[in-house]
């Protein structure tokens, strides 16, 4: 079926097109309309059809293509040879508003000026369309002033068209029946541009015929008697030749209008009218007041058709008024020109050697046929990409401004940045550094593009810190980062650096910047961050670098400074460490989701030998219950027999005593069973030979695998003797030690021996009388027994004296006791030591404390050793640390002892804690500020007493 009205790019095929072989001519609406016209402005030719052809209802809601964000419509009147088409877009308030919903997203992440460039980038192109195929284009404005923004849309679709001549005449080519001439034009004719103003200022309107009779009675009431007193009116012609002189001057002076038509986008007639001022009030513009107009005037007149009841009389006076009311129409305005176009064409050239313009007036066939093809051109950026780029940055003022500015601040900003940079430096200097270079960016960069170049000089500076001068910044096991440039080798440390974030982006980013980073240099980290610590037995100190391993920092660094102390050579006692079996040994692989055996703690653990658990309550007295096990099926002698301290509530006739109550074998079997299994487990336990634990032994290490190389150290420094009460530890025996807190604590611990044994040949005989038969004429015993009444000493019971140090150390070498877990040991102006041994051996101690050192930031000191003097007597000090580094859920490291190590007699051992504790999943730092005291602990239980067994008496 046949249709006049289609829409682009559905436009009717040949067959479609109604009488195909009649010329026509093309006439194009575009411009601004008012909210209320809903896009249409094409009100004013609606009556050349007779009907509405754009508009079809009041209730009508016209979209446009939501990827273009316009549309061109057309009409195809027959009889009177013309083509309509009407643009719609977002110069129409209607259609933006419609349209901001689509938009409003951009809008946020974009900004304004970069979606309105956008949108008015794809209008230009329809109007660009327009220009290439109309004979005649009436801008429409709603208001009665010229908008002068018209002039910068032109000149940049004037030199467009001149980018796009050579796609055009490809495109014309293709059309079968083409003009040659029309293809050297790219167009039928220069097309002439008219200019329609909706409305005109008040004293030029139209007077609406609701209100004729207001009029009357206006004119009555001031006394008019004759048409003649109404002539000063001003006239509509006087105001459109004004228009039209303001108009002519401004495209003259911005060299729109050229003498040559030719060569300009548009002309404008020398010698006709080309503006019209609407002088008419359309009433249906205001669709509210009028619908409620014309309801009113229904409900008075129900017969009656309030459009069509006229008064003659009213009619012809007011007529009368407006002599020219006939005659100013936009169709006689609009239809002069048609007709001229028809009849010889449009010659808008002007001057002395003016030459004729090529007008062509195409069958209505070959028209759609050109127009589709241009269509598609234009609105599909294909081989006009070139020539679009040139429009979109002609149009977008703003941006290229942006552009402008931002491309000369954005050198500036950049050497803001590489001002006084060091040789290698942090992402955290970079970035300071970056926002220093991007706020003198922002203080002189202006427009939509502020971001865009923002982002080009975080990627300028990012690649100025990448080449060559970004740090490696492994962090050390003490937290501080490596100050070395971006590097392989040197371990992991404490994680982090931007080697792993290199690697990061190496397996993401597979872009040319990439970095090969196989051609990083091979060295070892360094921080440049240098501590003052003491050797394994605290005689000598000497400086450390920072530790970026677990085996420089627990292990390589004191031997290194045992050599040069000489404690190399002094008595200790070897921590359990992995003994390889072949050359192809590995690191165990832990996974945290398979449930491994978890390594019990020494203290839940029955094995042959002694196993110790001391509580101190906090007082002056230590209550201890030492016992016994002998298993009844056993080759054990009972003087091989464990002796156990368990806790007991301590009694007011107990005193200052700690017991050792030796019972029978058969007075707990229960217990003997347990302890059987438990030591038939043991023997079964066998370390591994083939995988060692790579990270340091603690209580949830997976059963049978032990580390390399000891992180603790346990070394006796000699006799007992070494040590005086009265002198305390002098600097040659201990170097830095603060002054008054250089002295142990005394521990007195009263043994009180109960035997409950049975009746038998093997049972054991009393410890008094083994002293006693053992016992040298004349040696001195440091027993001080209970004297009875016959004068003999009860050497069941006695009293021993151990020294015990709890010792500190500040990454500056300072060292000192502390007395309690919140005091630091200072002794009185004499000398002397009121404090005793019951709170450090009785409490848990914390790791960490704050160092007493007078600086002006406050150090943080951590338990390094254990200072602990021997008695000579027949028992033996135990000792099993265990450390918990941080709080939960932070394992409790330990030394691997299946039982805890029994100290010599009379003897003075140092037991050198780590120096940092690494777990399965990475270090646990030592804190940088004062933390709370049980942030990281020495667990209570460490010191427990053993009996003598006879062949070592």
């Amino acid at each position: 079926m046949k249709s006049n009205k289609f829409k682009f790019p559905d436009i009717p095929l040949e067959n479609d097109i109604p009488l195909p072989q009649q010329k026509v001519m093309v006439v194009s609406f575009f411009g601004k309309s008012q909210y209320s016209a809903k896009s249409c402005k094409s009100a004013a030719v609606e009556a050349f059809p007779g009907r509405q052809i754009f508009q079809t209802s009041l209730l009508d809601d016209p979209t446009v293509d939501p990827e273009m964000l316009c549309d061109i419509e057309g009409y195809y009147d027959t009889k009177q040879k013309v083509i309509y088409l009407h643009l719609r877009g977002v110069f129409d308030v209607h259609t933006l508003v419609k349209t901001f919903d689509q938009v409003s997203k951009d809008l946020d992440e974009k900004g304004y000026l970069c979606v309105w460039a956008e949108i008015k980038h794809k209008y230009a192109r329809a109007l660009m369309f327009l220009f290439i195929v109309s004979h005649v284009l009436v801008l429409s404005h709603p208001t009665h002033s010229f908008d002068i923004s018209y002039i910068y849309l032109f000149r940049a679709l004037d030199a467009t068209r001149q980018k796009v001549q050579n796609s055009v005449m490809d495109q014309l080519r293709s059309v079968v029946g083409i003009p040659k001439e029309w293809i050297s034009a790219g167009r039928p004719c220069a097309p002439r541009v008219l200019f329609l103003f909706e409305t005109c200022p008040a004293p030029f309107r139209d007077v609406p015929d609701g209100d004729k009779s207001k009029v009357m009675d206006m004119l009555r009431n001031a006394g008019a008697t004759n048409k003649s007193q109404a002539a000063g009116k001003p006239s509509i012609k006087k105001l459109e030749h004004s228009l039209e002189d303001q108009i002519y001057r401004i495209l003259r002076k911005s060299r729109v209008v050229t003498n040559n038509s030719s060569n300009s986008l548009f002309a404008i007639p020398a010698n006709q009218e080309f503006v019209f001022v609407n002088t008419k009030v359309d009433p249906t513009r205001d669709r509210l007041s009028h619908m409620i107009n014309s309801l009113v005037n229904f409900c008075k007149d129900p017969n009656s058709d309030p459009v069509r009841n006229r008064n003659d009389s009213l009619e012809d006076s007011l007529l009368g008024l407006h002599p020219d009311s006939h005659g100013h129409n936009f169709r006689n305005f609009l239809q002069q020109h048609i007709d001229q176009g028809f009849h010889k064409g449009f010659d808008d050239n002007v001057g002395r050697h003016a030459l004729p313009s090529y007008f062509e007036v195409p069958q209505a066939s070959l028209w759609f046929d050109v127009a589709g093809k241009l269509f598609s051109l234009f609105m599909t950026e294909g081989k006009l990409k070139q020539g679009l780029t040139t429009l979109r940055n002609l149009l977008d003022t703003d941006l290229k401004f942006s552009e402008g500015r931002c491309g000369k601040v954005l050198p500036l900003a950049t050497a803001s940045y590489q001002e006084n940079l060091p040789p290698h430096y942090t992402r955290d200097y970079h970035e300071r550094k970056l926002a220093h270079a991007v706020s003198v960016f922002a203080v002189h960069a202006r427009g939509p593009l502020f971001e865009q170049y923002v982002t080009q000089l975080e990627r300028e500076c990012d690649r100025h810190w990448k080449n060559g001068r970004q740090m490696c910044e492994v962090l050390s096991l003490t937290g501080n980062p490596c100050t070395n440039p971006l590097h392989r080798g040197g371990g992991e440390g404490a994680g982090g650096g931007e080697l792993q974030g290199e690697a990061k982006n190496a397996d993401d980013d597979l872009d040319e910047e990439s970095r090969d980073l196989t051609q990083l240099p091979m060295m070892e980290h360094s921080s440049g961050v240098r501590y003052v610590a003491a050797c394994n037995c605290g005689r000598k100190q000497g400086p450390r670098e920072d530790p970026f391993t677990v085996r420089g920092a627990n292990y390589e660094y004191y031997q290194l400074l045992a050599e040069d102390c000489g404690c190399c050579d002094l008595e200790t006692i070897r921590f359990p460490v992995f003994q390889p079996s072949t050359q192809d040994f590995k690191a165990a692989q832990l996974f945290s989701n398979i449930n491994k055996t978890v390594r019990k703690d020494s203290t839940s653990r029955c094995a042959d030998g002694r196993d110790l658990n001391i509580n101190t309550p906090q007082g002056n007295t230590q209550v201890f219950s030492l016992a016994g096990f002998v298993s009844g099926g056993s080759d054990l002698h009972p003087e091989e027999a464990v002796s156990r301290l368990s806790l007991q509530p301590p009694k007011e006739q107990d005193g200052h005593e700690i017991v050792i109550q030796v019972s029978d074998a058969d007075s707990d079997s229960g217990k003997d069973d347990d302890c059987c299994v438990c030591t038939d487990k043991a023997l079964l336990r066998q370390p591994s030979t083939t995988e060692y634990l790579p990270g340091m032994l603690h209580a949830d290490s997976p059963s049978g695998l032990l580390p390399q190389f000891p992180s603790w150290s346990l070394i006796c420094l000699g006799p007992s003797s070494l040590y005086s009460h009265n002198l305390g530890l002098q600097d040659q025996q201990q170097a830095g030690l603060l002054g008054g807190s250089a002295y142990l604590l005394p521990w007195d611990v009263t043994v009180r021996l109960q035997h409950h044994s049975k009746e038998r040949g093997n049972s054991w005989p009393a410890v008094g009388d083994q002293f006693r038969h053992k016992q040298a004429p004349g040696q001195h015993t440091i027993l001080r027994g209970r004297k009875t009444k016959t004068g003999n000493k009860d050497l069941s019971e006695f009293v021993v004296k151990i020294f015990i140090g709890v010792e500190y150390e500040c990454p500056r070498g300072h060292r000192f006791m502390c007395s309690a877990p919140d005091k630091v040991l200072k002794t009185t102006g004499s000398g002397l030591v009121k404090d005793n041994g019951n709170k450090v051996t009785g409490s848990d101690m914390p790791l960490y404390f704050p160092c007493p050192c007078r600086n002006a930031k406050p150090l943080v000191a951590q338990l390094m050793r254990i200072h602990v003097v021997t008695p000579k007597a027949p028992i033996h000090v135990t000792l099993n640390p265990k450390v918990q580094p941080a709080p939960a859920p932070c394992p409790v490291f330990i030394t691997g002892f299946e039982q805890p190590i029994r100290l010599s007699q009379s003897a003075y051992w140092v037991l050198r804690l780590p120096y940092v504790y690494v777990g399965d999943h990475g270090p646990y730092v030592t804190p940088k500020e004062p933390v709370p005291l049980n942030y990281g602990r020495l667990l209570a239980g460490m010191y427990s007493i053993t009996e003598v067994a006879p062949e070592e008496k």
